[in-house]
């Protein structure tokens, strides 16, 4: 009988350290020279499993998906993929544990680098859902190409879009400065002949109305703003 009391004990200390974790965190990451801001949401979708997402005001991160979370206890660990940075600093991991008055403290981890995290649970969990891709009209398919400038240099630009077989969008992303960047797409969306890339690792993103075999885009880069026109040309073998 007192095997099976201590048992149920520490199975309602469990729950209740996993439900405390629910919830809006806001605080920091003491980065030496330059703390980062954090929000983080954490949840329970309706088949039980914890979701959540990041945001991180000022660095052009808003509700970044979480990956591989795990709670044991009052403690959680999870990733948030290259939403800090893409290759090679790798995944930003995370660890936190519940503390007294509402708050928990942990540590960021990315490319071998440590920063404590304090944060307050500040209300309810706002998860962002991730966004998924979607097929492009079929005009919109095939290779575009076209110039901007960022920071005094040149950058030549090439697309290549193509629906799958799946029937999402695919993009190959080129970028010619410098040096010969494939950057990676994360998201590719078109609505009432608006379409929109974005590459989240490098924090680029190119949105802009496609007519008459051009596009009058933006190029997002972090948070400028810079206009490009896309003309669409036939590849070459």
């Amino acid at each position: 009988m007192k095997t099976v009391a201590i048992c149920c004990v520490a199975l309602v200390s469990l729950t209740a350290g996993a439900e405390i974790l629910d919830g809006r965190w806001t605080g920091a990451a003491d980065v030496p020279g330059r703390p980062i801001p954090l929000v983080i949401d954490l949840a329970r979708d309706p088949g039980g499993a914890w979701t959540g997402s990041l945001t991180v005001p000022g660095l052009d991160v808003k509700g970044a998906a979480l990956a591989n979370i795990a709670v044991q206890g009052d403690e959680m660990r999870f990733d948030a993929g290259d939403a800090l940075g893409a290759a090679p600093f790798g995944p930003a991991t995370f660890v936190l544990r519940v503390a007294a008055g509402g708050r928990m403290r942990g540590e960021l981890t990315q490319a071998g680098n440590v920063a404590p995290i304090a944060l307050a649970r500040t209300g309810d969990a706002q998860v962002e859902p991730p966004r998924r891709s979607t097929r492009v009209a079929a005009t919109t398919e095939g290779r575009w190409v076209g110039d901007f400038e960022l920071g005094g240099f040149p950058r030549h630009v090439t697309l290549d879009i193509a629906n799958a077989a799946s029937g999402a969008a695919q993009v190959d992303f080129v970028v010619v400065g410098k040096a010969t960047t494939k950057l990676p797409v994360d998201y590719v969306a078109e609505e009432d002949g608006v379409l929109r890339i974005e590459s989240r690792p490098y924090r680029v993103a190119v949105e802009g109305r496609v007519a008459a075999g051009r596009i009058e885009a933006i190029v997002e880069v972090g948070p400028q703003e810079i206009p490009m026109r896309l003309r669409r040309v036939e590849k070459t073998p």
